[in-house]
């Protein structure tokens, strides 16, 4: 299991109880699937970077989770048939790692210049 950031963007039409709903079954897609879901941020209504179907803003839902790529691409279909939904994204999440340094192993430079050789 591995852990996702999900995104998604909620149409400003629909109604509050409606969406609440739409929240509760996004969220089950993973449960049902033996995921976990870490953290669920409902973030309001935001104005839209572009205008999407004639909207200028909508209600941003976002979601981390730990879940199989199996439930990250059933996500995915259920999202794309759901009308209420103008936009999703799904980003894998990596576990920092520190990078290795290497050891200079260069050779050392002679910081005087060297005399010209007659």
């Amino acid at each position: 299991m591995r852990k996702y950031e999900v995104m998604y963007i909620v149409r400003p039409d629909v109604e509050e109880a409606a969406r609440k709903e739409l929240i509760t079954f996004m969220s089950d897609i993973f449960t049902k699937m033996d995921g976990k879901v870490l953290e669920l941020k409902e973030m309001g209504m935001r104005n839209l970077a572009y205008e999407i179907n004639d909207f200028t803003k909508g209600f941003y839902v976002l979601m981390n989770v730990e879940a199989t790529s199996e439930a990250c691409d059933e996500f995915d279909r259920l999202v794309k048939i759901n009308e209420s939904v103008m936009r999703h994204i799904v980003v894998r999440i990596d576990e920092v790692k520190a990078p290795k340094i290497k050891p200079d192993t260069r050779p050392k430079r002679d910081p005087k210049p060297r005399a010209e050789q007659a």
